[in-house]
């Protein structure tokens, strides 16, 4: 787990923004993991948002990024399908016990994988974005991400899976 060095921002999942454009960030927390020979997956942290790219030999086949502030974005879909990718998310609204035994599950959950990064914000331990890849099949990727708002007392998750070989984007 990264402990991130910025403040948690005020937000909550209705502002989040969705787009498959690429969108240049730096991000707060990242890991890369490379699946096949020439696939690898970047998943990073923009605080309490993320991006995941896919990459074939280094050039971009998809870029998902969900976060506030993007201006030529769209509201988080429910869920979206395009091409070979498929988004479905999800805000669940719960009291603050509750969220933050999510939040410790979560933290729990994915301690340690090689394939999973998870960011917490200083200031309260509930605070948490979390990415992690479910499976990886010869022709299909799945994702799973979660971002915690215990100012709202909300999660957000989404799962996205996606076929490189079914629609490349740029």
């Amino acid at each position: 787990m990264t402990v991130l060095d910025v403040p948690f921002a005020d937000v909550r999942g209705d502002t989040l923004r969705w787009t498959l454009a690429p969108v240049r960030c730096t991000p707060l927390a990242s890991q890369m993991v490379q699946l096949r020979e020439r696939l690898t997956v970047t998943l990073n942290v923009l605080g309490a948002s993320h991006q995941v790219v896919v990459r074939r030999d280094g050039r971009p086949l998809l870029h998902e990024t969900i976060a506030c502030g993007i201006a030529q974005a769209s509201p988080l879909p429910k869920s979206h399908v395009e091409g070979g990718y498929r988004l479905a998310s999800h805000i669940g609204r719960m009291g603050p016990e509750h969220l933050a035994a999510q939040a410790s599950r979560l933290v729990d959950k994915l301690d340690g994988r090689t394939d999973a990064v998870v960011a917490h914000f200083p200031g309260d331990p509930n605070a948490v974005t979390a990415l992690a890849l479910e499976k990886i099949g010869p022709s299909q990727i799945i994702w799973n991400t979660w971002h915690t708002y215990p100012q709202t007392g909300e999660i957000v998750a989404t799962i996205t899976s996606y076929r490189p070989e079914e629609g490349t984007r740029v």
